[in-house]
C-alpha cells in the first residue's frame, strides 16, 4: 500500500507544490495527475501485465483531458479527476439496484468469479436481495466518494485539497467496504 500511496498522493502533491509557481496552477495539477498514468504504462511495458486499477486511471485521465479541454483549463476539473468515474459509476450501480437488475453479479462473472454461488448458502430470492443490496451499497459508496471530493474541491484551496482529498476518499471507500462486508456476513449468517 505504501508504494501506491506514494505514487498516487505524495508524488502528485510534491510535483504540484514545486511547479505551481513556475508553470501555474493548472499545468502543475495536470503534471501531478499524470504520474499514476505514467507508472501504469511503465508497469505494463516492463511486466506485460494489465493492472485493472491502472486501466481505470488511464480512462479517468483520458476523460479528464477531454473535459479539461472543453472547460478551458479549469482547475476544478483537475481537482475532480477521481470523481469523473466514481460518480457516474455509482449512479449506474444505484440505478441497477433500484430497477432490480443489480450489476454486481454481471461484474463478478466478467471478473471470472462465480459470485454468490461459490460464496455461501444464499439461494433464490435471498441471493437476489443480497446482490441488490450489495450493488446499492457499492453504488452509494461511489456516489458519496464523488460528493465528498466535490465538496472538498469547492471549499478548499488547491494545496490543502491535494493533501486531504486522498485520505478523505479512502475513508469513504473504507467505510463502504466495511458496510458491504458487514451486510454480506449478516446475510450469510441468516441463510
Amino acid at each position: 500500500m505504501a508504494p501506491s500511496l506514494i505514487v498516487n498522493a505524495v508524488v502528485p502533491l510534491a510535483l504540484y507544490l514545486l511547479l505551481r509557481t513556475p508553470v501555474g496552477e493548472v499545468p502543475a495539477l495536470a503534471i501531478g495527475a499524470s504520474v499514476p498514468l505514467l507508472v501504469t504504462v511503465g508497469e505494463f511495458a516492463v511486466q506485460r501485465r494489465i493492472d485493472p486499477i491502472g486501466v481505470g486511471s488511464i480512462a479517468g485521465f483520458t476523460v479528464l483531458l477531454v473535459v479539461l479541454a472543453l472547460s478551458g483549463g479549469s482547475e476544478l476539473v483537475l481537482k475532480l479527476r477521481d470523481t469523473l468515474l466514481t460518480g457516474p459509476v455509482g449512479i449506474v450501480f444505484l440505478g441497477s439496484a433500484l430497477i432490480g437488475k443489480p450489476l454486481l453479479p454481471v461484474l463478478m462473472r466478467f471478473a471470472g468469479k462465480r459470485g454468490a454461488e461459490s460464496e455461501g448458502r444464499l439461494t433464490g430470492v435471498a441471493r437476489q436481495r443480497a446482490l441488490t443490496v450489495l450493488t446499492a451499497l457499492i453504488g452509494g459508496m461511489l456516489v458519496l466518494h464523488a460528493l465528498a471530493i466535490l465538496m472538498l474541491a469547492l471549499l478548499l484551496p488547491t494545496a490543502t485539497f491535494l493533501t486531504v482529498s486522498q485520505p478523505a476518499g479512502w475513508a469513504v471507500i473504507g467505510l463502504g467496504v466495511l458496510a458491504c462486508l458487514g451486510y454480506r456476513n449478516r446475510a450469510r449468517a441468516t441463510a
